[in-house]
Formats: C-alpha cells, structure tokens, sequence
C-alpha cells in the first residue's frame, strides 16, 4: 500500500527515532477554494494501476508539491513534512525530541539533525560524538549509505507510490471538498490512496486510520532550494572511523 511505501522509505529513520514519545505532525496549508468547479478527469473509469499511473504523472507533472502528516509504526509517530519543488525537495521529521531533516538539491543529498537521532541511530558513545562534530552542519555522502540513501526515496513521486501488492479501487468520496477515488493495497488492510476524479488526478491522502498523509500546494511555486555553504557541511566518509 501507498502509505506502507512511505513507512519503507523512512525505515532508517523509524529504527533510528525508536522509544521517542509521540510528536505532533505538521500542520498541513489549506488550499484556496477553487472559482469553480473542474471538470471530470475519467480516472474514476480506469482500473486501479492505471489511476495510480496516472497520479504519479500528475505529481510529477506539477514539479512543486506538498507532503504534511504523520506515520504511525510500533506506537510511535512520525510528524512529515515534505516540499518538493524543481530544483529538488527538503523534508522534516520528528518524534519528540529527535528531529532530522533531509535536503536534496540538484542530485546531491544533505542529512542534519540533533544528538537523539545519531544517539539511536549508531549507539550512545559514537552517537554523541558525531552529534559533538558535526554540530549544526548538514552530512553529505548519504547515497554511500543504503540505509541513509533510502530516505531519500521519500521525495520520488514513483517510490513515494509504488504499491507492494496488487491495487483495487475502492469507493469514490470527498476529500477536503475535492472528489476522488480510492486505491487499496492489498500488502496492508485499511490503508487507502485517495486520488482525484476532477481536475488533475493528483494523490490527495494516504491513510491506513492511524496514519495520514496529506498532499497539497500542487504547481505553487516552492521557496528556492539552495546547497549549503562548504563550511556547513561534513562529509560521511569523514564520521567512518568513529
């Protein structure tokens, strides 16, 4: 299901922020009311896989884009918030106290969070000594990471989601107003994409009841992303030894 892939994409983050109480999610834009209403898009008529190709273009389409909400796994949750935009994406999650925020920018990848996150992530004393070095500064080298280059998976329109099982559709309702349909994986009971049957056919909410993603802000123009200063940045490689 959608919403599973998003807990796959964040598995080194959910291991990482593990024993963190819960965090807040992100409060989520509220869209402006359309003048009008759009006119049907004829997703509601295709099979399941095509609507989700369909999304996955719209998504993609539309190069800037918003991603804001929490996951639930093992008790815990996750507050995301993720803005995609044509020069890359930057995303934030938190649980409690830990925090990481990830940065893509014209292919290259930057980590930066607080001691937490490092702390649970390779143990207490390498843990804090990463956090004592790096400090403030973004972490690159992550794509010669695999369980750090996977969190970065989350701003790909196609592996953000790419179902695990076959899909079915589900029933049509209102989301926020908006008309869509369902798509139900069949990897996990209850989870659901909602995909809009009007106007562009963009994902609208990934949610399995506990869980809710919730996309918006589609074509409006993101702040510019930009790569850190060299001196704000320390390479993996460099954090190896410890």
């Amino acid at each position: 299901m959608p919403i599973t892939i998003a807990s796959v994409a964040l598995a080194a983050a959910a291991m990482a922020l593990a024993g963190c109480q819960d965090a807040p999610g992100p409060a989520r834009p509220v869209a402006a009311p359309a003048s009008s209403a759009p006119a049907a898009n004829g997703v509601a008529a295709l099979d399941a896989d095509k609507i989700l190709k369909r999304a996955i273009d719209a998504l993609t389409a539309a190069r800037s884009y918003r991603v804001d909400g929490y996951l639930v796994q093992q008790g815990k949750r996750t507050g995301i918030g993720l803005a995609v935009s044509p020069e890359g994406f930057s995303a934030s999650m938190a649980v409690g106290d830990t925090q990481v925020e990830l940065l893509e920018v014209a292919g290259e990848q930057y980590i930066r969070s607080n001691e937490g996150f490092w702390i649970d992530a390779v143990g207490a004393r390498r843990g804090k000594v990463m956090a004592e070095l790096i400090g403030e500064r973004w972490v690159t080298g992550a794509k010669k990471d695999e369980s750090f280059a996977q969190l970065f998976s989350i701003g790909s329109p196609e592996q953000f989601l790419e179902p695990l099982k076959e899909l079915s559709k589900g029933a049509e309702k209102d989301v926020d107003g908006v008309p869509a349909i369902a798509l139900h994986d069949a990897a996990e009971r209850g989870s659901v994409l909602y995909v809009a049957t009007t106007g562009e056919p963009y994902p609208l909410l990934m949610t399995d009841g506990r869980s809710s993603l919730e996309f918006s802000d589609f074509g409006v123009p993101a702040e510019a992303l930009a790569a850190p200063a060299p001196d704000d940045v320390v390479d993996l490689d460099e954090l190896a030894g410890l």
